[in-house]
């Protein structure tokens, strides 16, 4: 008997359609991104080689990609990939898939930067001192890695930042590394610290002294999802991405006040900017919540692609706590 042969465009028509009958979302977006992972190619290049038949091996990986993708699993998680704007990042289950949103607050962050250094994000100057970054639970490391990837100094220059990412999860924190060592070059790598902790390291007479008084910007994407919501969210979220990524209690805002309490001995008391993503449901509050740390902070709130309230940026000039 003639053996069955799978070129690159049937295996797809299969693949797409097969998707649609099981109410798969974006099944082409579904079977394409699951083909490119296994034959290391792009979506492009696919149709491209849409002649090229697979082998064995390769039709068994598909296949076992095709059944963990039929249970709802996230295609980054099959993959073990996650593109973030200029980066691609491993990312498993231990850390939270990289969001759309999330990429304005690296875009807020890099124009807070340049604010506050006066100067172009590919311009460097080898006498000042850099910026001190705190990154509050940093994941895969999207957004640590893509300020110092996206940063471009003048030669012979380091980075004008450096970065201190900070991640309760022991498995989170080795992603984050993991990530840092293939997308950075060796200077930037040097200029982001990365530490297993919650918020900032207790204890740690190194990191006071290098840090005390002296955090520039803190920037976070903490957990903000009401406990009572959790099981509101689409099953590809609640039944893979880490919980504790998520939820953060009652009422939303449990961990931006941790943060805050926590890195008040760090902050610059001359100016620090704090700049959180959060959403429609929680930004008041969040905002309700820095008014009563700090003596008039300048509070704004920008909105994401879909017109809601995303990210809250607050300005602490000459910090005075209540």
């Amino acid at each position: 008997m003639h053996k069955q042969t799978w070129n690159v465009n049937k295996l797809l028509d299969w693949a797409i359609n097969y998707f649609k009958t099981k109410n798969i979302p974006n099944p082409r977006l579904s079977a394409e991104l699951l083909l490119s992972a296994v034959l290391n190619l792009s979506r492009m290049e696919l149709y491209l080689k849409y002649n090229y038949e697979l082998n064995d091996s390769q039709l068994k990986k598909y296949k076992a990609f095709i059944l963990r993708r039929l249970e709802n699993e996230p295609i980054q998680y099959i993959t073990n990939e996650a593109y973030f704007r200029k980066i691609k990042l491993y990312v498993d289950k231990n850390v939270l898939i990289p969001r759309p949103e999330t990429e304005l607050l690296v875009e807020k962050a890099k124009r807070t930067m340049m604010e506050m250094t006066g100067m172009d994000m590919k311009v460097g100057d080898k006498s000042s001192k850099p910026l001190n970054i705190l990154e509050v639970g940093s994941g895969s490391g999207a957004v640590a890695i893509s300020l110092l990837y996206e940063t471009q100094p003048e030669k012979g220059c380091l980075p004008p930042i450096k970065i201190i990412a900070t991640e309760i999860s022991k498995s989170a924190s080795e992603i984050t590394y993991k990530n840092a060592a293939a997308i950075l070059d060796k200077d930037k790598l040097g200029c982001l610290r990365i530490v297993n902790c919650d918020v900032i390291p207790e204890k740690d007479d190194e990191f006071a002294n290098d840090f005390k008084d002296n955090i520039d910007i803190v920037i976070s994407n903490p957990p903000y999802i009401k406990t009572e919501d959790f099981d509101n969210l689409e099953k590809e979220i609640k039944d893979f991405e880490p919980k504790e990524a998520l939820v953060a209690g009652k009422t939303g805002t449990e961990s931006y006040a941790r943060i805050i309490s926590k890195v008040k001995p760090y902050i610059n008391k001359s100016k620090v900017f704090f700049l959180f993503e959060t959403d429609p449901k929680t930004y008041r509050n969040l905002k309700e919540i820095i008014e009563s740390e700090f003596r008039n902070p300048k509070v704004t709130i920008d909105k994401d692609y879909n017109d809601l309230e995303r990210i809250l940026i607050a300005e602490v000039v000459d910090a005075d706590f209540f």
